[in-house]
């Protein structure tokens, strides 16, 4: 099986392949031909088709992909899935097998049809034919899934990271790689959990590092909607930690890398004790200069109940640069005003350190006059 290698970032990806047996590096796509067969593909979301998938009684059980072909033609195609087929005693569970299927989306609607072969990590198609296609799994067993721990760092003056489990989709991780880095977030990149874990089960992300904060308590993994994150804040750490994910049933520990110091730091960080004078005069750091919370944090709930001036405040921030145009639209698409406060304080606004939330402070005195001076006072 030779590894078939591509440029990734962009949203559509073109391949091109001799005679053989090839492996995407990316998608992990599998495909044999007898002749040169040249093909594009790109990764879809799944979140539109959920609703769909619940009345046909089918979940996701690997990445949706559109696959176009150019010139030539496949012999064989094997679609990737994230199931663990194995037993505890690693042997092959003959129940789970017999609930996939391949999802086929044409003009006609969804078809789903059955499969000819499954594998430990990949079903083979019965006819390779294209269009919107992805490994399904029949709703109503219980099945352990393989999945990705993803790891950012955002751009704020204290230690803030986002941790997210998902099924191992490398169509998800790719866009959220995307997402974070236009916001300006870091990826920190660690190994895998070596092994599966059940879908619908809940699961404690714990740090260990005096101090550290983790919200929510728990998260419960799932597949095929936006996935939740873990926030870990930790106000002034100089060291190496771990984070541990354990099952919240019976507290096993299921992945535990290594956050080291030079992974996490950055000049902002180091320097976040600095002083920063926001608009009219008003320290937005604390009086001492310590660098505690910034005034627009320290008033996020009152900011997010009571900002009215959503569409003309992230209009100032998109020209100041603070947030991306993707980040603009996002935004601007959730219905209300609250959502759209809660999404600009949990995405761009913290990603933008200390220099983006003093112009956010600026806009908020232009635009909403009487609410922040109603702040200032209970200062």
């Amino acid at each position: 099986m030779q590894t078939m290698l591509q440029l990734t970032g962009k949203s559509l990806e073109h391949l091109q392949s001799k005679a053989g047996n090839y492996e995407c590096s990316v998608s992990g796509l599998r495909w044999i031909c007898n002749g040169t067969v040249s093909f594009k593909y790109q990764f879809c979301s799944w979140e539109e088709h959920m609703k769909r998938m619940k009345s046909l009684q089918y979940m996701p059980a690997g990445p949706l992909m559109d696959i176009t072909v150019v010139t030539g033609r496949f012999d064989e195609v094997h679609l990737p899935h994230w199931i663990c087929i194995e037993n505890n005693h690693r042997k092959t569970n003959n129940k789970i097998l017999d609930k996939f299927a391949v999802l086929h989306i044409n003009d006609c609607g969804d078809d789903v049809e059955k499969v000819s072969q499954v594998t430990s990590s990949h079903v083979k198609l019965s006819e390779p034919v294209f269009s919107p296609r992805a490994v399904l799994l029949r709703m109503g067993i219980p099945v352990r899934i393989n999945c990705n721990v993803l790891i950012y760092k955002t751009n704020t003056a204290f230690l803030t990271l986002h941790v997210y489990l998902i099924p191992r989709d490398p169509g998800l991780q790719q866009e959220m790689d995307r997402r974070q880095i236009s916001d300006g977030y870091k990826v920190i990149k660690k190994p895998q959990p070596n092994t599966s874990l059940k879908m619908n089960d809940r699961f404690i992300l714990t740090a260990v590092l005096k101090g550290a904060e983790i919200t929510p308590e728990d998260l419960k993994l799932r597949c095929g909607s936006s996935p939740n994150f873990y926030e870990v804040y930790s106000q002034n750490p100089d060291t190496d930690f771990e984070l541990v994910l354990n099952h919240k049933k019976d507290h096993q520990t299921v992945w535990k890398r290594t956050i080291r110091k030079d992974e996490y730091q950055s000049i902002d960080h180091i320097h976040a004790a600095t002083p920063s004078a926001g608009a009219a005069g008003v320290n937005t750091t604390a009086p001492d200069g310590s660098a505690e919370k910034h005034f627009v944090d320290e008033h996020r709930t009152a900011l997010i109940d009571r900002v009215t001036n959503v569409a003309a405040i992230l209009d100032d921030l998109l020209d100041g640069e603070v947030i991306s145009k993707g980040s603009y639209e996002e935004i601007m698409a959730l219905s209300t005003r609250r959502d759209q406060m809660r999404k600009l304080f949990s995405g761009p606004l913290d990603g933008s350190g200390r220099a983006g939330k003093d112009l956010f402070y600026k806009i908020l005195e232009k635009k909403e006059k009487f609410l922040m001076k109603d702040l200032q006072k209970k200062e």
